[in-house]
């Protein structure tokens, strides 16, 4: 009875630290445009021991207003494709882009947006509309010309992305194939989405873990003292 009771108490205490540092890096990405939450859902199994479900809450964040041009937000559900250095296709809500040295648009970690949207070093003024149409003014005064296309794109159960790292999502078997979204008005240029984090609810979940380690390490103290109590009185 006694080692069942230490062994429940240490696997809550395990889980618990699992959690914290889900937590914590959600907090560490609070100002990270588009990151999406992490959160588990916790449940207890029939032996009583406690199992977990690791979920991403893939809700849209408010947007920001930026003003700049390369910044690009998702007013709904739905994914920015971009290409990979390797050449794979992942998925992001992050839409803060940049031109590399060959010109054409990337992500912050310099992933190719779309298939590769190369813009010339000198125009006037660059216009993406909302359904993810490239534009370029080449001077004031004259008509935009189409120079590529953004495109996004939604999956049937977005929560079964696997996260590859550097706010990016990789289809997978559970998350579906991806489904081109055509004459969306998702974009807004000029915006910017923010993380969903709410921080309130993470310092609720840090002290709320932190009572619950320090409470299972008591009981795993307590047991330890009465076997070490025991042993004493058969000595």
């Amino acid at each position: 009875m006694l080692d069942q009771i230490m062994s429940i108490a240490a696997d809550h205490s395990t889980k618990s630290y699992q959690i914290l540092d889900v937590v914590s890096q959600n907090m560490a990405n609070y100002n990270t445009w588009g990151y999406k939450a992490v959160r588990f859902e916790q449940f207890v199994r029939p032996d009583g021991n406690m199992d977990q479900v690791r979920r991403v809450d893939f809700t849209p964040a408010p947007t920001r207003v930026t003003r700049r041009e390369l910044d690009i937000a998702l007013n709904g559900s739905g994914f920015i494709q971009v290409t990979r250095p390797d050449g794979s296709t992942a998925y992001t809500r992050n839409g803060s882009m940049a031109k590399n040295a060959q010109g054409f648009l990337v992500t912050p970690h310099g992933d190719l947006v779309g298939t590769g949207i190369q813009v010339p070093a000198n125009y006037y003024q660059m216009k993406i509309d909302h359904d993810g149409t490239v534009s370029l003014i080449d001077k004031k005064g004259m008509q935009p010309r189409p120079i590529g296309h953004i495109t996004v794109v939604n999956f049937a159960n977005p929560e079964g992305l696997k996260n590859i790292g550097n706010n990016l999502y990789a289809a997978t078997n559970d998350s579906g194939e991806p489904i081109k979204l055509a004459n969306h008005t998702l974009i807004q240029q000029g915006h910017l989405e923010q993380s969903n984090i709410n921080l309130n609810y993470a310092v609720e979940d840090i002290l709320r873990l932190n009572a619950g380690v320090i409470a299972n390490l008591r009981v795993v103290k307590a047991v330890d003292t009465i076997y070490g109590e025991a042993v004493q009185l058969k000595q």
